[in-house]
């Protein structure tokens, strides 16, 4: 015996029912303009008996059609616009803040410079902002963007890392998808006269592109002459 399923029925808000109940569709939920209350379902009866079991009073004040309905509907939309509004710039100034974090640690890191400096050039920041933005009407605003950014030894330490795990990630994917790759050894030494070997890659890829990176320093343990490298 064949077993029939139950089709689901597929509810839609009605634009009409913004004046009737004071109810808007936000990213796909029916929500009371008065009190914020979303209604899963969007079926007239729920939305219907919503209005006039918890606004029973709303229509003695604002009758249907009326001008002042109308009006009323204007301002709380306007206001839940307002809302919406906000959220996102407080999103948008919070990703810009921990982007930010991360292109002064990219910075800091390139330089060689201390973790603990991050919290150095965020005074800095402050300091240069308070006087270059004085005249500004939205100084405050500056600041507190500045001021958001976070620079803590600790988070420099935990941005640098993971841009250096996206960096590694990045050439092992490069590796994997070349059709051809080369290497190239050189030999330097660092700061503290440690003799290093710098492995370079060239690869290629199917679509004729090239690209070239560092693959890794090597610590030689020996040291080295004109004619080649000496091991103890």
């Amino acid at each position: 015996m064949a077993s029939s399923s139950k089709k689901v029925k597929t509810y839609h808000f009605h634009s009409e029912w913004e004046e009737q109940y004071f109810f808007t569709e936000v990213k796909g939920k029916n929500v009371c303009l008065l009190c914020n209350t979303s209604v899963s379902v969007a079926k007239k009866g729920n939305i219907e008996r919503h209005h006039t079991t918890v606004h029973s009073n709303f229509e003695k004040s604002f009758p249907l059609h009326s001008v002042a309905r109308k009006e009323k509907l204007k301002q709380l939309k306007n206001q839940l616009i307002g809302q919406q509004s906000i959220f996102l710039r407080t999103v948008d100034k919070n990703k810009a803040a921990t982007e930010a974090s991360y292109r002064v640690s990219q910075i800091i890191a390139q330089k060689k410079k201390p973790y603990e400096d991050g919290e150095m050039i965020k005074q800095a920041f402050l300091e240069a902002a308070d006087l270059l933005f004085a005249n500004f009407r939205n100084k405050d605003e500056i600041l507190s963007a500045i001021k958001s950014m976070q620079l803590s030894a600790n988070t420099v330490m935990r941005r640098v890392e993971v841009m250096s795990n996206d960096i590694f990630l990045q050439l092992r994917t490069d590796l994997d998808n070349c059709v051809y790759f080369s290497l190239q050894l050189d030999e330097s030494t660092d700061v503290v006269e440690t003799a290093q070997m710098a492995v370079f890659v060239r690869m290629v890829f199917s679509d004729f592109t090239i690209k070239e990176d560092l693959l890794k320093f090597i610590p030689l343990k020996g040291y080295t002459t004109g004619q080649g490298v000496v091991f103890i």
